[in-house]
């Protein structure tokens, strides 16, 4: 499967494509050339390496005979319109909107003076010192801040994420 490449998602959202979000752990694109430019070659390139037999299961046939007659006979009577194939892959592998998608990429993006939680229940806050370097501080339970002495130092946010991974950003509700 062509892993969704996340620099592409504005080229997504322009066509109106749609990602599947869980297609075997892999994130799929539908909508761009560099990836699947439509849903044919997204279930050309599906079947070649899952078979069809396994299509026909996820999207809720018994088999892959009623699949596929259900899909040639509406077809040619053009009352099974392509985007309910599009609800069926969405419903099957956890899809959304390019819209959709581009939103969560946006809220795991760190911005200077947001707060960042590792898995252990300790908070700090993106902050950005003297000479413009970034920093994760501690913030204490007790209010006071104070600066992590053990974490790297980036002149660019999105490097500093990278070499954090275990911190994530914490968004209200």
């Amino acid at each position: 499967m062509k892993e969704f490449n996340e620099k592409h998602i504005k080229d997504l959202q322009e066509v109106g494509g749609f990602v599947l979000q869980d297609v075997f752990g892999h994130i799929v694109a539908i909508g761009i050339d560099s990836e699947y430019p439509d849903i044919a070659s997204f279930l050309d390139d599906y079947i070649e390496i899952y078979g069809i037999y396994d299509l026909s299961k996820r999207l809720g046939y018994q088999n892959s005979r009623k699949m596929l007659n259900d899909l040639i006979t509406k077809t040619i009577g053009f009352t099974f319109p392509i985007t309910h194939i599009e609800t069926k892959l969405m419903g099957a592998f956890k899809g959304i909107s390019a819209d959709d998608y581009a939103k969560k990429l946006e809220e795991r993006q760190w911005h200077l003076g947001d707060v960042v939680e590792d898995g252990k229940g300790h908070k700090a806050m993106i902050i950005q010192d003297d000479h413009y370097f970034y920093e994760l501080m501690k913030i204490k339970d007790e209010g006071a801040f104070q600066t992590f002495r053990y974490f790297d130092i980036s002149a660019d946010l999105t490097e500093l994420q990278d070499d954090n991974p275990e911190w994530h950003k914490v968004v209200e509700d």
